[in-house]
């Protein structure tokens, strides 16, 4: 199967996840405006099918709360997670197209996620389902422009502004600072129609595979939120390998 596909902020978790490549030269010798470093972001992150181990720190005060996972995704909009922590053992997430479906073991229920249940924290963290749900490739999704140079984490970044083409979109905005060498996005800030900041992303790690740093280690905060913040760490991650396709059913949804 040649589908590419990008990941989802869940599997990021879904995932969440997403950027990539190395590059030594400067933004004007490579001749890339905004659409063109989108270009270079989502090229760098893309993959036919991805597996991976996650842990989820979800952080609220000082309280903390762990979940871990095992993921697949395949073709552009399939996607499987199985918990695997004590107390959410068996509970299954099932993405296909623009549906999602939720399998609790303990109640035998399945539940599809729809409506305004798409807006709240996944599994209590800071992800919403409706970032699983948001597909990744920035370059159809959004207009951008550049806006500057600035310096996250000791990383030169070039910082771009995102329109939303349509209003199909979770985030009509969005403000992303990308590596100017690996052209990775370290940071990003995502905002209503109204200009009122509602989510934070920022690149904490990554894992080299091949030729690229993939996004391994993702922090999300909900600006609405006090002291709040998810931390999704991926380890085991196998890009491009097969995986079955009666994966992603509801026969294995609820098996």
């Amino acid at each position: 199967m040649n589908m590419k596909i990008r990941s989802h902020r869940i599997l990021l978790l879904l995932g969440c996840m997403t950027y990539l490549a190395a590059a030594g030269t400067s933004l004007e010798a490579q001749g890339l405006d905004a659409g063109g470093i989108l270009a270079r972001v989502d090229e760098n992150q893309v993959y036919a099918s991805i597996y991976y181990e996650g842990k989820m720190e979800i952080m609220s005060g000082s309280r903390t709360k762990t979940k871990t996972m095992k993921a697949w995704s395949s073709g552009s909009g399939k996607a499987f997670i199985e918990f695997t922590n004590p107390e959410d053992r068996g509970v299954r997430m099932l993405k296909l197209d623009k549906n999602l479906w939720m399998y609790f073991p303990s109640e035998r229920d399945t539940v599809k996620i729809s409506g305004a249940l798409l807006r709240q924290g996944m599994m209590g963290s800071d992800f919403s389902y409706e970032d699983a749900m948001e597909p990744d490739d920035l370059k159809n999704l959004y207009t951008a422009s550049v806006a500057g140079r600035e310096t996250v984490d000791g990383r030169d970044c070039h910082v771009l502004e995102l329109v939303a083409k349509g209003k199909d979109v979770a985030y009509a905005k969005r403000k992303i600072w990308i590596d100017a060498e690996r052209f990775i996005v370290a940071r990003s800030e995502l905002y209503a129609r109204s200009g009122m900041l509602l989510k934070i992303s920022r690149t904490l790690g990554y894992t080299k595979i091949g030729t690229r740093y993939f996004p391994s280690i993702v922090e999300f905060s909900d600006a609405l939120k006090k002291n709040s913040r998810t931390v999704m760490s991926m380890t085991s991650l196998a890009l491009d390998a097969p995986i079955d396709e009666a994966r992603f059913s509801l026969q294995a949804l609820t098996k």
